[in-house]
């Protein structure tokens, strides 16, 4: 392959990569709880690190529709850590600071209740999935 031939190639693929990543990373994920009169959203749903095992960092904004009586509350699924809480439809969206190095479940819970309203995920993913050895190093054999 020659160097111009190369060159193409390469700014093909740099080009393909930029816009898998865009769209991966503007994407939404909805999600209707059992009662029709709730929705939750996290845009983005993705976050894109380098390598495997980096931590991600992400503005996430959620967006829910709750009734406009009860207290919810903005969830970490697994840990159970609450992020915000609010009273009926008072608050509509919440910004926050995603920080983490694996795929994230959110939920929208009321204070009432055991069991969640609704669930998304923030998924976690990377260009590489190690990063790759030198081929300069020194080499016994």
């Amino acid at each position: 392959m020659n160097k111009s031939n190369f060159s193409l190639a390469f700014s093909w693929l740099t080009a393909l990569f930029h816009t898998v990543i865009f769209a991966m990373t503007f994407t939404t994920t909805s999600a209707w709880g059992q009662d029709k009169a709730i929705a939750f959203t996290a845009t983005p749903e993705r976050c894109v690190a380098l390598h495997k095992g980096q931590i991600c960092y992400q503005e996430v904004l959620f967006r829910w529709q709750t009734p406009s009586y009860g207290e919810y509350c903005l969830v970490m699924s697994k840990s159970g850590r609450r992020i915000t809480c609010w009273d009926g439809a008072s608050q509509q969206e919440y910004h926050y600071s995603f920080e983490g190095d694996k795929t994230t479940s959110f939920s929208l819970v009321a204070d009432d209740k055991a069991d969640p309203l609704a669930r998304v995920k923030v998924v976690v993913t990377w260009v590489y999935k190690a990063p790759k050895q030198s081929q300069s190093g020194w080499r016994l054999f």
